[in-house]
């Protein structure tokens, strides 16, 4: 496409796309384009959700790329760390940007908006189906205002309206989710009961944290060092707070563990702050998927101007009850930095128009308040608005409500909907400390031990792998083959037995050291399980603590019977070493048990897997 589409005749840029078939011969003409939000979020990635969903049963999808994102070519792409250093005279990220010859006033909501209508037309397709999420809602409105007749239908998830912008609501916004947060939990008796003075205990750790921040460590994807960030109550909001209001406000998704976070963090269990940092790192600063220069050239050029410079009351209020919170304090120093010359903002005022409209939102959005998806639906003739009450801006995790109805919609467009599917999709529904082994070293161990992937630490993998290769080797020989010769002697009446005895303290020690080999070799196995079930759930679920289903309550009763059998173990094998009892091999063979069996216990001590039953 045109860089500038007012100059069709000048410099291009390439944007990918792809388009999944539907495996019906018979589909339908007009496919389901879609796009990503952000500004920065790289559409491409979503083709492993979107290859499962029902949608593709009668339509194809098309996957775009907006310009300057990931997979575009030019990208406007910079380490997070190299524009956190943007200040004015020194400009690194823009700086880098600009050296590749790319014109930044060619990056606006408009721009990306010509580039979807021209992808149709390279196409040659007469219709198609609009699917836009978060920002990318803002696209598609202006494609149904300047595309109409190319247009069938729009799904509009979480809506952005083109008049609207975060920078003027980057306290009162994320305060409304948060009070909605504090008033669901008041309104459930379980959470009530357990956090009874949530709200209260919310703003003092809020100023606790600005006046003394916490010290945390992240480690960037690919490499072996970790930065310190100072925790402090701004970040707690943001990277921890809003973060997770962006999901699902169920088990096991992370916002459903607020409550409980905010009530440990307050009274001292400062160790979940480091792993819900960490998650917040690898989901939006080491994530490839994000391009901050795109961000800043949409935002800094287009939104910020937008705002303008007073704030609303409004705003202000929230940002003085959140001890001066404002989100996007780095970005806008940023776009101070960046200097770029404002452009014409995307609109000024909602879209009026008959083309059938599905908007989504979720009632807990921090961000893209559901008034805004509310007003789009009231000002589209044709449209009909859902909230969900436990869903925040990621209304499509985890919600076969809202695939069916998305599906039933792009069907038949113009046909009354059938949402009793909402009533029935899952509602807010927060973990008290009833429901989880409170833990947040375990989320340690997650990090260390990492499954196989080189980005553990080194030595205690390798104390894992002694223990648990040495357990191996001693079930396979030591332990089958003595049990083999005990049940011999014992059994074999034809085999003189040398005069001796059966020593049933020997007998003893052998079933003491098979129970210490299985239980051994079953934590790490529990442990696995645990962490792999909770791998794509939010990390809270980790953070602070297995919920209290059978391999976590398996495992918290092993970890401490364990040890106790390790000791007896020990402590029989110094009796039998000292009175020169059993024989040798047995002598050595429960030492080995025993040794092996040191490193695991060492790992659940630092783990915490000792204290998960009281």
């Amino acid at each position: 496409v045109p860089e500038d589409h007012d100059e069709p005749d000048g410099p291009t840029i390439q944007l990918p796309y792809l388009i999944l078939h539907s495996p019906d011969d018979n589909a339908e003409p007009d496919p389901i384009v879609f796009t990503a939000g952000g500004p920065g979020y790289s559409s491409l990635e979503s083709v492993w959700s979107f290859a499962q969903s029902p949608l593709l049963n009668d339509r194809d999808i098309i996957i775009f790329e907006q310009r300057g994102n990931r997979y575009a070519r030019p990208a406007l792409h910079c380490d997070w760390l190299v524009w956190e250093e943007e200040t004015i005279g020194n400009t690194p990220c823009l700086d880098s940007i600009r050296s590749r010859g790319i014109d930044l006033t060619a990056y606006t909501t408009d721009s990306m908006a010509g580039d979807i209508i021209a992808l149709r037309r390279a196409l040659d397709l007469e219709q198609w189906n609009l699917y836009g999420s978060s920002f990318s809602t803002s696209l598609m409105l202006l494609i149904m205002e300047a595309d109409p007749d190319a247009t069938r239908s729009a799904i509009l998830q979480s809506v952005k309206p083109p008049s609207e912008t975060t920078f003027a609501h980057e306290a009162d916004s994320p305060l409304r989710a948060i009070e909605h947060l504090f008033e669901t939990c008041r309104a459930d008796d379980e959470c009530a009961a357990a956090f009874p003075d949530l709200e209260d205990r919310f703003f003092q750790l809020i100023r606790q944290l600005n006046d003394t921040p916490v010290q945390v460590q992240v480690q960037p994807a690919g490499t072996t060092g970790s930065i310190p960030i100072e925790m402090d109550g701004d970040r707690f909001i943001d990277w921890i707070v809003i973060r997770h209001l962006y999901g699902p406000v169920f088990p096991p998704h992370g916002a459903a563990y607020l409550p409980l976070l905010i009530s440990e963090v307050h009274r001292g269990t400062t160790e979940a702050l480091e792993p819900a940092a960490q998650g917040f790192w690898n989901a939006n600063v080491s994530n490839p998927n994000w391009t901050p220069g795109l961000l800043f050239a949409v935002n800094c050029q287009q939104d910020l101007p937008a705002a303008g410079a007073q704030r609303s009351e409004a705003d202000a209020a929230a940002s003085q009850e959140l001890d001066g919170f404002l989100r996007f304090t780095s970005q806008r120093d940023v776009c101070q930095a960046w200097n770029l010359t404002p452009q014409a903002p995307a609109g000024d005022e909602y879209l009026r128009s008959d083309i059938p409209a599905l908007v989504l939102a979720g009632s807990f959005d921090p961000i893209n308040p559901p008034a805004w998806s509310r007003t789009t639906a009231q000002y589209l003739d044709n449209s009909t608005y859902v909230e969900f009450p436990g869903y925040g801006h990621d209304v499509m995790i985890d919600n076969p409500c809202a695939d069916d109805l998305i599906a039933a919609f792009v069907d038949e467009p113009t046909a009354e909907l059938d949402t009793e599917c909402v009533a029935l999709a899952p509602g807010p529904d927060f973990v008290t400390s009833d429901d989880v082994y409170l833990n947040p070293d375990l989320a340690r161990g997650r990090d260390e031990i990492s499954l196989g992937e080189p980005q553990g630490v080194a030595w205690l993998e390798a104390l894992a792998a002694t223990s648990i290769y040495g357990m191996l080797a001693l079930l396979a020989g030591g332990i089958i083959g003595g049990g083999v010769w005990l049940w011999r002697r014992a059994h074999d009446h034809d085999t003189p037995n040398d005069g001796h005895p059966i020593d049933w303290t020997a007998a003893a020690a052998y079933g003491i050291s098979v129970a210490v080999v299985v239980a051994t070799l079953a934590v790490p196995i529990l442990l696995t399980g645990i962490n792999q079930a909770q791998q794509n759930a939010d990390d809270l679920s980790v953070v602070l603590g297995p919920s209290r289903d059978v391999p976590a309550t398996l495992m918290a009763w092993l970890t401490p019977l364990t040890g106790i059998l390790v000791a007896a173990l020990a402590a029989l094998n110094a009796w039998a070493t000292l009175g020169r009892r059993w024989h040798g091999a047995l002598r050595s063979g429960t030492a080995l048990v025993v040794l092996c069996a040191l490193p695991m216990m060492y790992l659940s001590l630092r783990w915490g897997l000792f204290t998960m039953l009281w």
